[in-house]
């Protein structure tokens, strides 16, 4: 490193699929200048591209609900909307997902993207059943 110059790392929280995708970014730089093995130079570019096009994209929020990026706010309202949405949605119930993402948005102001995706978690994770074509929440735990 150039005398006067400082070394300025810092943590970059990513994923395993990201930190995968850097070393696929480095080996195909090196495979552009036809080189066996991707060398320092490489993997500082790669990481170079990946800090602008991935982590500074996220810091205003643009990849809100993309895979490591929730922002903090977000991370909040949404355990918020988890817990109420369970006090008020008692298990071997159904309700409509139309009028629980409605009352959310309109009387608890959330975002209705936020509510989406935390349903859609509750599905995935098996809490929640959709019923009749999906227009039907089914609470099961």
């Amino acid at each position: 490193m150039e005398s006067g110059k400082k070394a300025h790392h810092s943590a970059i929280p990513i994923t395993v699929r990201q930190l995968e995708a850097i070393v696929r970014i480095a080996e195909a730089l090196a495979k552009m200048e036809l080189q066996q093995f991707a060398t320092d130079k490489h993997v500082e570019e790669a990481l170079r591209l990946f800090r602008v096009s991935t982590i500074e994209a996220a810091a205003p929020g643009n990849l809100a609900g993309v895979e490591g990026f929730t922002s903090s706010a977000d991370q909040e309202a949404l355990n918020r909307i988890e817990v109420q949405l369970k006090k008020r949605f008692a298990i071997g119930t159904h309700v409509s997902e139309h009028l629980i993402v409605q009352d959310f948005v309109s009387r608890q102001h959330y975002k209705e993207s936020l509510v989406k995706k935390v349903i859609a978690n509750l599905v995935r994770r098996g809490d929640l059943q959709q019923k009749m074509q999906r227009k039907m929440l089914y609470r099961v735990k």
